[in-house]
């Protein structure tokens, strides 16, 4: 039996097809599908000899799925052999030439979307805490309500807060408490610097002015933005006046707004509002206040808060209240 060149080739072409199969497929995110052989893989793509393309690089962030196709190998078949004839040896493979350098196209990973444009809209948050305890020889109550409602444009930022403290001891009342405080701040484009309005008002009965008011106007510079750390710097010049007393002071007035951004769920807020006295030298008060708040839903409209505020008043005598008041408190937030 003669073995021909034309036997050997069709033997050598069906075993070829036989290993081939099916090419690999890469499916892009929006449903494209790339066919042709997968030379490389890594966590930033995929490499790919696409027919027509070429070679393509796909960032990871565009698949949605890889199939690669399963290769069987083809069976081993050996020429027949004639009874007494000799055996035909295969000719020895000829050395390979040298790898040329294949052009690569690369398929990036999509860019992030710009972020968007402030539209004006109010959003609103309302935080409730209360705290206490009841028997037959103590009663101790503490509530604490707060409030906000913030908008921003393009073109100003506006922020309105309410705090409200009420608590007792032994059926007594010991704190009745409201803080109000406007802000306006007006931006520059293409800027960190802004401008900024602000107006204060706050009651205490348990302090001999119980009714304060204050306005404010100045610079800001947002000195960081973005995540993790964001931090503000305010200072500006105002007067607050105390009634019944009906008494003006020239103030200044230097604050900050930091905000640490711990992870996608957590954030800790600390704030510092200096009021220096401009003609008493000395003489000033302060408003510091931390808060951490975790969001306890998954859309992280509700989150669980806890906090400190600590105001000092250096012109408070003893006799006239108390120069320190510090507040401790914890609730939920609801933000709509």
């Amino acid at each position: 039996m003669k073995i021909t060149l034309a036997t050997l080739a069709i033997l050598a072409t069906s075993s070829l097809a036989y290993a081939i199969g099916e090419p690999d497929t890469i499916v892009l995110v929006g449903g494209d599908v790339l066919r042709g052989t997968i030379v490389a893989e890594s966590e930033a793509g995929v490499t790919l000899d696409h027919p027509a393309l070429g070679r393509i690089e796909v960032a990871r962030a565009r698949i949605a799925t890889v199939t690669k196709a399963q290769v069987v190998p083809a069976p081993a078949v050996e020429p027949p052999v004639a009874d007494g004839a000799a055996v035909v040896q295969p000719a020895a493979e000829a050395p390979a030439p040298a790898a040329e350098k294949v052009p690569v196209a690369v398929l990036p990973a999509p860019a992030p979307p710009p972020p968007a444009k402030p539209d004006g809209s109010w959003k609103f948050s309302l935080s409730l805490g209360l705290t206490g305890s009841d028997s037959d020889n103590t009663s101790n109550w503490n509530f604490r309500v707060a409030g906000s409602a913030k908008r921003e444009s393009e073109v100003d930022r506006t922020t309105i807060t309410a705090e409200y403290y009420f608590q007792t001891a032994n059926s007594v009342n010991t704190d009745n408490n409201l803080l109000v405080q406007g802000l306006e701040e007006f931006l520059f484009r293409d800027s960190k610097w802004e401008a900024f309005v602000q107006g204060n008002y706050q009651y205490d009965e348990f302090q001999d002015w119980e009714q304060r008011a204050g306005a404010y106007v100045g610079p800001g510079y947002r000195l960081l933005e973005g995540e993790p750390l964001s931090l503000k710097l305010r200072a500006g010049a105002g007067a607050s006046y105390e009634f019944p007393s009906s008494s003006w002071t020239p103030e200044l007035l230097f604050a900050d707004e930091l905000v640490w951004t711990i992870d996608e769920r957590s954030k800790l807020k600390q704030g510092l509002e200096l009021y220096p006295d401009i003609e008493n030298f000395g003489e000033y008060r302060i408003i510091v206040r931390l808060d951490y708040e975790i969001a306890l839903s998954e859309k992280g409209d509700v989150k669980g808060t806890a906090g400190v505020r600590d105001e000092y008043d250096s012109y408070v005598e003893a006799s006239q209240g108390t120069s320190n008041d510090l507040k401790v408190y914890a609730g939920v937030k609801v933000d709509f």
